[in-house]
Order: C-alpha cells, then structure tokens, then sequence
C-alpha cells in the first residue's frame, strides 16, 4: 500500500481505490503456492501523461524497481511504465487518455491462500 500511495504522490491528487488492497495468489517455487497483496488506484487522466509516466518511471527507479516502459499503437497511444523489484514483485502505471490506474502486487510469500482468505473473513 505504501508504494501505490508513493506512487499516487507523484502524479497528484484525485486517487481513488481502484482493487484491494486484497490477498492475491502467487507462486514460490516448484508448485508450492504462496500469496501476495495486490493494490490499485484510478483517476482521471492529466494533460501531460508523458510527463506523468516520467515522474513515476523516475520515483520508482529511486526505490531501486527495474522499469521498462510501453506504449498501445494506433493514433491517441497509452503510454506507461511497468516495474518489478525493489519493494514490490510487480507494478504498473498505465496513463490512459480515459483515466490512469496504478498498480502494485506485494513480494511473494510462502502461504496458503484458501486458509488466509477463509481467516480474513471471520
């Protein structure tokens, strides 16, 4: 949640919770399942999404994530930037023209999700 909230920071106000934070399944190895959370926000989009991809590519880099950016084809392209490592196993920012989202899934740990997910209910 930290690193989405972070992340949101950089671009500027409006965020609102787009999923989670929620419990996520994942792998750790050789068929042993693990969990993760998995967190993300939308808001509408600004008139500068290049500049906005850069801001966040440039925070996440300073958190020690590896980005690579992307952009759609066609002619009104959505641009972004996704990571892995550093805090997070994975991450996105898609500036879209319609709306941005970013979003952030926790490091993988060994666990049984059916038992976290059933506990978190009671």
């Amino acid at each position: 949640m930290t690193f989405v909230e972070g992340s949101t920071d950089v671009v500027g106000d409006g965020w609102e919770i787009g999923e989670g934070p929620g419990l996520g399944k994942c792998g750790v190895g050789l068929g042993q399942g693990g969990v993760q959370y998995v967190y993300a926000k939308v808001r509408s989009a600004s008139a500068d999404p290049k500049a906005d991809v850069e801001a966040v590519e440039r925070h996440w880099k300073e958190l020690g994530v590896t980005t690579e950016r992307y952009q759609t084809g066609g002619e009104d392209p959505i641009l972004g930037v996704r990571g892995r490592g550093g805090p997070v196993e994975s991450s996105d920012f898609r500036a879209d023209p319609r709306g941005y989202t970013i979003d952030g899934s926790s490091l993988c740990v060994p666990g049984d999700f059916d038992k976290m997910s059933l506990e978190g209910q009671e």
